[in-house]
C-alpha cells in the first residue's frame, strides 16, 4: 500500500472523482486544487503535473484491488471459486481505470504506456497473488500437481490478451464503449475452461 499524507490522500481522492466523472483529457489542476479548498500553487507542491496526480490516482485503484484480492485469498472457498472472483474483480477495476482514463479505451493505452512502470510492478503483484491461488489449488487436490509459475503467467497473459481483443476491435476514430457483457462473457467462459483443464485427476 503505497503512503501518503493526509492532504496528499485528500487531493488524489479528490481527483479520483474528478477523473471517474470527466475523463483525464478534461480535469485541470484548478479544478482538483478548487475541489480540495486549496490554492492551484499549493497543489503543485504535492503534485508537480496532472500526470503525476493521476499516476497517485492509478496506484490508489491499484493498491485497493491487491488489498480486495488479497482479502478474497483469505476467505474459505475453493481455489477455483477464488479464480473465478479474482478475475470478476480484475474486470471491475479495469472498467474503473477505463472510466479514469478518459471514458475512451485509446486514451487508456496511451496512459499505459506512459506508466509502462506502474502498470509492470503491478502484473508482477498480480502473479504473486495468482500464484497463491494456484497453490493452494495443488495443496488441497484441486488442481493438478504438475501446474507451475508459468501455467500462472500464461493464465495471467491469456486474461490480457482476451481484454486487448476488445480494446483493438473498438474504432479509434469513434467513441464506442467497451463492451463489457462480451468481455465478462468470454473471460468467465475461459477460466471455466483453464480451471476444468488444471483439474486434479
Amino acid at each position: 500500500m503505497s503512503k501518503n499524507s493526509p492532504k496528499e490522500k485528500e487531493i488524489i481522492e479528490a481527483a479520483r472523482n474528478r477523473f471517474a466523472h470527466y475523463g483525464f483529457s478534461k480535469v485541470t489542476m484548478e479544478e482538483v486544487a478548487l475541489d480540495v479548498g486549496m490554492g492551484k500553487a499549493s497543489l503543485y507542491y504535492y503534485f508537480p503535473n496532472k500526470e503525476d496526480l493521476f499516476k497517485s490516482v492509478i496506484q490508489k485503484e491499484q493498491d485497493l484491488f491487491v488489498e480486495e484480492i488479497k482479502n478474497l485469498i483469505r476467505q474459505n472457498l475453493t481455489a477455483t471459486k477464488k479464480l473465478e472472483d479474482y478475475v470478476s474483480k480484475r474486470l471491475e477495476y479495469f472498467q474503473q481505470l477505463i472510466n479514469l482514463a478518459t471514458l475512451n479505451v485509446h486514451s487508456f493505452v496511451d496512459i499505459k504506456s506512459m506508466f509502462k512502470e506502474l502498470f509492470k510492478s503491478f502484473e508482477d503483484q498480480e502473479l504473486l497473488l495468482l500464484q497463491k491461488i494456484f497453490d493452494e489449488g495443488k495443496s488441497k487436490g484441486e488442481f493438478d500437481k504438475s501446474v507451475t509459475e508459468k501455467t500462472t503467467r500464461i493464465f495471467l497473459h491469456l486474461l490480457q490478451g482476451l481484454r486487448l481483443r476488445i480494446i483493438k476491435s473498438i474504432n479509434i476514430n469513434r467513441t464506442e464503449k467497451v463492451n463489457y457483457a462480451e468481455l465478462r462473457e468470454e473471460t468467465m467462459r475461459f477460466v471455466n475452461i483453464f480451471s476444468k483443464g488444471i483439474e486434479s485427476s
